[in-house]
């Protein structure tokens, strides 16, 4: 056979085309200039409070195939350390209440969940509703995509994603349940909206009561004296085909008193998809071929129809922000130009995406005459954990438009706080609850070449060929289960609970502290019985049954912990402050190791601790200086 080198050929085409290119020339300034925006003609919008990608983690999974390290080699988020995915929720409660204590509004960019189940939902929920303000929500692929990517023709792959977390979650549902939440919220524009669908919310009542009420295809306009921030909300829902639902939204940052300038911002759907959602496309199929949502967005010409008639409906704004979860460069192209053609021609004055879990600014130059700008925010729970307040400030008198983002990392604010990343209280190397043990799997390309046999190479004519969980899965799973039980066995080891407080709900058969450690142990043990690994790799039925009985504790535990008091025995002062400190630097050590390869030095560490012991083990000098200063201490003390 001849041979060819059209390979070497393309890449030398994509090498060269790449260094011919010319930068994009900039047309915004950055405001290096000082500004005071307190005198003269300034007016203001309101502080919005930008938030995106905490990714709530169902605990009480099976394995799944795509749980193993060889996916993680390939998507560094598809498994995290198990502290990170137990205290996310504790990290985005502290970020929304102490992160930006002055802003007026919370918008959340999407993929608040992570597996798409239903207790993901209601935990996010429960947290959003304790920051205490206003919130709003751009879904993201993480929330009603299995694992952010495709939409399983197997439920049952699902179904284990989701287990001991209720069932999974369709975006059909998803945005019932969304809009039955945000009804919940005391703000003026919710009020209209929930008078207008002619349903009461009742905080006591499930969701689901008002969810099953509401329309399949719904717009809404609030009146025109209506105050508050939701101004605007559209809605389609297709049942059969969830993945061509859409949910838009207008929301109104203008701040009382500077209504001479309206300051408007749509919350887009970025995960409308026209084709059924897939992991990897069909080879068999013609074009167009399905997007894997985590790596596409699209928005289809109905969205986009209903934001251009909302912002022609009062002419265009400068001002104006558009938001959504993917960024511009993620977008089907269709998508992408339709997109492009609003931001240019309509005078779209920002956008923001998050999805990245990174956080940077972009310039687009889509041809127009204004500055085509993209702010991109990092995630709450992957490193750098971050957030921003964005907020406007408008001249008329100088024609000018200033944005400032504020951006916030959690470490740098708990450094302000204080009381965090005591010493004592990071998980030691080489321990069973190593941030970086829980690891397990095969090389990177079995498990790419596995799913490509199942996605790609079956023709679309054949029922679709199932994906099963390696062994390395399995073992990832346990791992990642008895984590989780270690990091309890510390929580209550480190902060006994107060038996004379309240009436915390007790694991089954257990009435202290001390059972509740020894059951602990128990379990994990099971993980090193020798017999038992003999056989795993001929009978996975008995490493399923030891994950049952796994989970099944790890909830207990979860309503132990969650409705437990503690102190100091020694003291009797509360130590409920401290456990959360305590939570919250776990997350960020655990966030740490995740994202920046354990302990490497990286440019923003300042201060480096060199721990004792494998210093003088590997330096003959310190072990004579250790020494000699031991030596000195034993004459002085004579």
């Amino acid at each position: 056979m001849k041979r060819t080198h059209r390979p070497f050929f393309l890449a030398l085409l994509l090498l060269t085309g790449s260094c011919v290119q010319p930068d994009l020339e900039p047309r915004f300034t950055p405001a290096w200039e000082p500004v005071d925006t307190t005198t003269g003609d300034w007016l203001r919008t309101r502080e919005v409070m930008l938030v995106a990608d905490c990714q709530f983690h169902n605990l009480y999974s099976k394995a799944l195939p795509e749980r193993d390290l060889s996916t993680k080699e390939v998507v560094p988020t598809a498994i995290r350390a198990p502290q990170l995915d137990l205290f996310s929720p504790d990290v985005l409660k502290w970020v929304l209440r102490n992160g930006a204590p002055d802003s007026d509004v919370i918008l959340h960019l999407g993929d608040a969940l992570d597996l798409a189940c239903e207790n993901e939902f209601y935990q996010f929920l429960s947290v959003m509703k304790q920051a205490g303000k206003p919130w709003f929500m751009a879904p993201g692929n993480h929330d009603f995509f299995y694992f952010g990517n495709y939409e399983p023709r197997h439920e049952d792959l699902w179904e284990n994603a989701c287990h001991g977390g209720g069932k999974p979650l369709h975006k059909d549902r998803f945005i019932r349940l969304y809009v039955s939440a945000i009804l919940l919220q005391d703000d003026p524009g919710v009020a209209a909206l929930a008078e207008a669908l002619h349903v009461q919310p009742d905080p006591d009542k499930p969701l689901t009561e008002v969810a099953s009420k509401l329309p399949e295809a719904y717009d809404w306009k609030a009146p025109f004296e209506t105050k508050g921030f939701l101004k605007r909300i559209s809605w389609k829902i297709d049942s059969e085909r969830p993945w061509r639902s859409y949910i838009l939204q207008q929301i109104d940052v203008t701040k009382p008193g500077n209504e001479a300038y309206d300051a408007r911002v749509f919350l887009m759907d970025s995960c409308q998809y026209s084709r059924r959602p897939e992991f990897i496309p069909n080879g068999w199929r013609s074009y167009p071929v399905p997007y894997n949502c985590g790596l596409t967005g699209e928005m289809l010409p109905d969205q986009l129809r209903r934001l251009r008639a909302w912002i022609e409906d009062r002419g265009n704004r400068r001002g104006d922000v558009i938001m959504c979860h993917h960024p511009f460069e993620h977008l089907a192209p269709r998508s992408r130009s339709s997109l492009g053609w609003l931001w240019r021609e309509k005078n779209i004055g920002m956008m923001v995406s998050a999805h990245t879990h990174k956080g940077y600014f972009a310039h687009h130059d889509l041809g127009g005459d204004g500055d085509e700008i993209e702010l991109n925010i990092g995630s709450t729970t992957d490193w750098p954990m971050e957030w921003r307040t964005l907020q406007g400030f408008i001249s008329v008198e100088q024609q000018k438009i200033y944005l400032e983002a504020k951006r916030g990392t959690l470490v740098d604010a708990l450094k302000q706080h204080g009381g965090f990343f005591d010493v004592g209280w990071e998980v030691p190397i080489d321990a069973p609850d190593d941030y970086r043990k829980y690891k397990q799997g095969e090389g990177a390309g079995i498990v790419l070449a596995r799913f490509a046999g199942a996605h790609h190479f079956v023709p679309y004519w054949l029922p679709p060929a199932r994906v099963k969980p390696t062994l390395a899965a399995w073992n990832t799973e346990v791992q990642v289960k008895d984590t989780l039980l270690w990091t309890y066995y510390r929580l209550v080891q480190s902060f006994p609970t107060d038996p004379d407080t309240g009436e915390p709900q007790w694991p089954e058969g257990l009435v202290n502290d001390q059972a509740v450690l020894n059951k602990i142990l128990k379990l994990t043990r099971v993980g090193d019985d020798p017999a038992l690994l003999k056989r795993r790799k001929k009978r996975r039925q008995e490493l399923e049954a030891e994950l049952e009985n796994k989970v099944a504790f790890l909830k207990q535990l979860e309503a132990f912990e969650r409705t437990r008091k503690t102190k100091d025995p020694k003291t009797g002062e509360s130590l409920d402050d401290v456990r959360v400190r305590w939570k919250i630097s776990q997350a960020a050590w655990a966030s740490r190791f995740e994202n920046k390869q354990g302990r490497r030095l990286r440019v923003e560490d300042d201060l480096i601790r060199i721990d004792w012991e494998t210093a003088i083990s590997r330096s003959p000098r310190m072990k004579k200086a250790a020494k000699d200063s031991e030596e000195a201490a034993a004459k002085d003390s004579d």
